[in-house]
This record gives C-alpha cells, structure tokens and sequence, in this order.
C-alpha cells in the first residue's frame, strides 16, 4: 500500500517517456518496401517511395478485427475478398498504383 500514491505519477511518467511512435513504425515498413521494389527493379526510388507511402497507409487504416477477420476466413478456406473493406482496400490498393512506371519484380544482380 505503500506505493499507491506514487502509481499516478508512475502512470504519467510511462505516458510521458519516449516511445516507438507509430509514424516510426510505419515510416521503417515505408523503408523497408522501398529498399525491396528498388532491389528488384520494381520502380524507380521516386516510384517505390510513391508507392510505398500509399500501399502502407491503405494497409495502417486496417483494424485489428478486420485482420482477424480476414485470418478466420483463410483458416475456414474461405475468401474473404467478398468482405466490402477488403473490396475498398484492393480498390485503394490499385489506386497506390495510377501513374507510376512499374515493372515485373527481377533478380537483383
């Protein structure tokens, strides 16, 4: 019992302290699909960075329980393309790709 008066201030100093930040996570998988269409002469950086940047913020507007969801019904061996999110997502998805010059992935050398 000792403590319970310091858990407040415990609290507020785990909310205060620096952390990996979202935008940090997304901006590591943004680098990292870059580097990747890069390598495999997929696009151009100016393409792949366009790309990257749309692909993964369609991908970080998917909830936990639509990927649940979408989980469940690859076990069940269903498809779940029926699902309306999934149909927007695969329509955003295209959009990521209006414009851009993009190839056939290759090996790098």
């Amino acid at each position: 019992m000792k403590f319970l008066p310091i858990l407040p201030l415990a609290l507020a100093a785990i909310f205060a302290m620096p952390q990996a930040n979202a935008a940090d996570i997304k901006q590591n998988n943004i680098n990292t699909c870059v580097t990747g269409a890069v390598k495999y002469k997929v696009a151009d950086k100016g393409d792949a960075t366009k790309l990257c940047n749309c692909t993964i913020g369609v991908r970080s507007n998917m909830t936990i329980g639509q990927m649940w969801e979408i989980e469940s019904y690859a076990q069940d061996k269903k498809d779940p393309s029926s699902l309306p999110y999934v149909k927007k997502m695969q329509k955003d998805l295209q959009q990521c790709t209006v414009g851009l010059n993009l190839k056939q992935p290759q090996k790098p050398a």
